[in-house]
């Protein structure tokens, strides 16, 4: 079932009132939010991105303003990774969408499939600033353990390092940023083989739990060009790490929306390991309080709220996270 922003409740509307409201500035750039037009998705196989909700500008304009009432929002707008999904009509129609706000930006979707000549005339030519990979295209079939280059071509890559783009990567593998061939693959790769590709590990380096961002920090603070979003990880203790022990100037918000957060739910960490949880499907009870579950992207915004208190950040530095690194990061300039 799609996430409708005629869902927004009372309990949404209390953490945004009492929690939310001194906390998110008057500006937000969302780097990490997905379009979507159903029309283009393959009637078969049918997958779980059939289910999401049709997200052109007006519909993450719509949720914008209910989400954050009041704020300047932009995006940096990422092709949806869907199996079975025209490629080429996906990136036509999100840049068309995208182009009508000279404030946001896109990372077209790519395949192993994609021609490098084609992503070079997006860039040159229409305004693309970078890409999106993702492994369920994997050429080795595995989804779950591929690397890097196994979703995203040498041959692509070093067409994003000629034209210095960005690259919103969802690490694989089983550890995330801790594995040890992912680390490897970043340290050559920002180090040595592609210096000029950017790169934005999604969902704190895909640290949905505490452990993987603990082990693998240190050697991703000291690689050049890399830098993170926040979106989906509502478990506060990864978000703790990275806003103790990275260059806060590296960190960008993302929701991951629209049908990836906006639901009634979270991300639920158990020790070492991570489950989607949308509480309208699970007969949950709760006898013992009023409260009732909120929108898994408040629980986001929750967790950043309480990090950003435990590690004693500045106004300033909170309004960084929210906007101004994206300023500085792809030229965008607030009115």
């Amino acid at each position: 079932m799609s996430v409708s922003v005629n869902d927004y409740s009372a309990n949404d509307q209390q953490i945004w009132d009492e929690e939310l409201s001194d906390f998110i500035p008057q500006r937000v750039f969302d780097a990490h939010i997905h379009m979507l037009n159903p029309a283009h998705l393959a009637a078969s196989p049918r997958n779980a991105f059939h289910d999401w909700s049709h997200a052109d500008l007006p519909a993450l304009r719509q949720w914008a303003g209910r989400l954050y009432p009041g704020r300047d929002v932009h995006f940096l707008v990422l092709g949806t990774p869907a199996p079975g999904i025209d490629v080429a009509a996906h990136n036509r129609w999100c840049l068309e969408q995208v182009q009508r706000d000279p404030q946001s930006r896109l990372n077209r979707l790519v395949t192993p499939a994609c021609k490098p000549e084609e992503i070079a005339r997006d860039a040159r030519e229409k305004g693309v600033i970078g890409l999106k990979p993702y492994r369920l295209f994997s050429v080795t079939g595995d989804v779950a353990q591929c690397r890097i280059h196994e979703f995203l071509t040498h041959e692509q890559l070093e067409v994003a390092n000629e034209l210095g783009l960005w690259v919103t990567m969802h690490l694989s593998r089983f550890h995330g940023c801790a594995d040890e061939h992912n680390l490897k693959d970043l340290e050559e790769f920002t180090g040595k083989r592609y210096p000029k590709i950017k790169w934005i590990l999604a969902h704190c380096a895909r640290s949905f739990t505490y452990w993987a961002i603990r082990q693998a920090i240190d050697r991703l603070r000291a690689m050049p060009n890399i830098w993170y979003d926040l979106s989906a990880v509502t478990d506060v203790r990864p978000v703790i790490t990275l806003f103790s022990r990275e260059d806060r100037k590296r960190i960008l918000y993302g929701s991951d929306g629209l049908d990836a957060t906006y639901f009634r739910g979270q991300y639920v960490a158990l020790g070492r390991a991570w489950q989607y949880l949308d509480t309208n499907k699970t007969p949950f009870q709760f006898p013992h309080c009023e409260g009732r579950p909120i929108l898994a992207i408040y629980e986001q915004l929750l967790s950043m709220k309480h990090a950003a208190e435990i590690v004693g950040w500045s106004k300033t530095e909170i309004e960084d996270v929210f906007w101004r690194n994206a300023t500085q990061a792809f030229g965008v300039t607030f009115d």
